[in-house]
């Protein structure tokens, strides 16, 4: 892959990344490379715009600088999988499993990457279609994971899921996660779901503190089709999230609908990486 054309993402709307957007610019600009600045970066920081051009981003750009943290990653994936454009991760948040290139390292590993020096892999994404009297009312794609969590009550709701059209369960709990491999050291590891390959082509379904304590965490196939249907809330409506944004509330006659969507993300990784001493890095485990 040529590498001319870059897009440069900075942590959503937020202009205290401008000094490490700079940075970045600077040492790209220097290697006689083209630099836009992506959607999510802060409009207080200044410089040519991928959305001020006459062509799509999948036209314009060879790869996608992003710039934050896994968060920002997550809200820049949905546009650069749609247009196939790889991207690499530099991290300025906590952990970083997306963002994986600190800052202090960022000539080093930029250098090898315009050598050629790295490797793509392909992530999985997730799509969600949420249905009510047969009309589509909300539609998005995830790249880390879908939620249905009961909303602003202290009681379970309960739901029932289907799989390839076949009833899987009928739990009571405080909800469900549908989640990538990339999604799983997310939320999904938390309620108590596997570390998953990030390459493996499945999905995680781990519910959310059960009230059946055997109601464990099942691994699909990625082109399972699941359904979260039947919802029973109580005081309030459930909520629907994607990588952790609220998207819409449940009130009880919707379906829920999800599937692996028709697009993957690409993520550059820097010749030598491994997964696993991130692992043992982010997750504090011992060497």
């Amino acid at each position: 892959m040529t590498i001319k054309n870059i897009g440069l993402f900075g942590k959503f709307n937020d202009s205290s990344v401008a000094d490490a957007v700079r940075e970045v610019r600077d040492f790209l600009e220097s290697r006689n490379l083209s630099v836009l600045l992506g959607s999510t970066t802060s409009s207080e920081i200044e410089g040519d715009r991928v959305d001020d051009q006459d062509q799509s981003p999948g036209d314009l750009l060879d790869l996608a600088i992003v710039v934050g943290g896994d968060g920002t990653m997550l809200n820049a994936a949905r546009l650069l999988s749609e247009y196939g454009v790889p991207a690499i991760g530099i991290n300025l948040g906590r952990l970083g499993f997306l963002t994986d290139i600190p800052l202090s390292d960022l000539n080093k590993s930029l250098e090898a990457i315009l050598r050629g020096n790295y490797s793509i892999e392909e992530r999985t994404m997730l799509q969600c279609q949420v249905m009510n009297a047969g009309k589509e009312v909300f539609s998005g794609i995830a790249l880390n994971d879908i939620v249905v969590s009961k909303g602003n009550t202290g009681r379970l709701i309960e739901f029932e899921i289907r799989v390839n059209g076949q009833r899987a369960s009928h739990p009571r709990s405080d909800g469900i996660i549908l989640s990538t491999p990339t999604g799983s050291t997310a939320y999904a590891l938390s309620a108590g779901g596997p570390i998953i390959y990030p390459g493996l082509p499945v999905i995680s379904m781990s519910p959310i503190c059960p009230h059946t304590l055997s109601n464990r965490p099942i691994i699909l196939d990625e082109n399972a089709r699941i359904q979260v249907t039947s919802i029973k809330t109580h005081e309030s409506p459930a909520n629907l999230t994607l990588d952790g944004v609220l998207c819409c509330q449940i009130h009880g006659s919707e379906d829920v609908n999800v599937s692996r969507a028709p697009r993957k993300l690409q993520l550059i990784r820097i010749e030598g990486f491994n997964y696993f001493e991130t692992l043992q890095s982010k997750l504090g485990w011992q060497p």
